[in-house]
């Protein structure tokens, strides 16, 4: 598996759910593939060929060789893959407005206590050198553009 640090071309939502599908299953032939999506999606199967053929040249995928029921491993652990995204999403948002969203996906996310403990001993160490107010980052050298 690859390192969360190696930048990958990110993925659509319909790359991601043939993707969560591989990671489920740890590999999966293209049949397989397209037999799980079948219960969720009504995508031809040529449709989820050109996404598994995507996924690889991402680099996110790689085959067996086989020419025929070719099997495909995931290049990317599931954890790394969303941390990545995450990283990506919050790269491109203001600065002022990340703390808005992580409140937005706090409340509305199904959490178990041990993740909840964990985010309380992160945060608590976060706050003791955390700024009162975080600085726009949208327009460099215009201050406070977005308030």
């Amino acid at each position: 598996m690859t390192n969360v640090n190696l930048k990958k071309e990110p993925i659509s939502n319909a790359e991601w759910r043939v993707m969560r599908i591989i990671w489920s299953l740890g590999s999966a032939t293209t049949a397989e593939v397209i037999e799980n999506l079948d219960q969720q999606e009504d995508w031809q199967p040529s449709t989820v060929k050109t996404l598994m053929r995507r996924l690889e040249n991402k680099g996110y995928l790689t085959d067996d060789g086989v020419v025929r029921g070719r099997s495909f491993a995931p290049l990317i652990s599931e954890s790394d893959a969303m941390l990545s995204a995450g990283d990506d999403l919050f790269s491109s948002m203001c600065a002022m407005k990340k703390g808005m969203v992580l409140t937005h996906l706090v409340e509305d996310t199904d959490i178990s206590k041990s993740d909840i403990d964990e985010m309380i001993t992160i945060l608590t160490a976060k706050k003791v050198d955390a700024p009162d107010m975080v600085a726009c980052d949208c327009l460099p050298g215009k201050g406070m553009a977005c308030k």
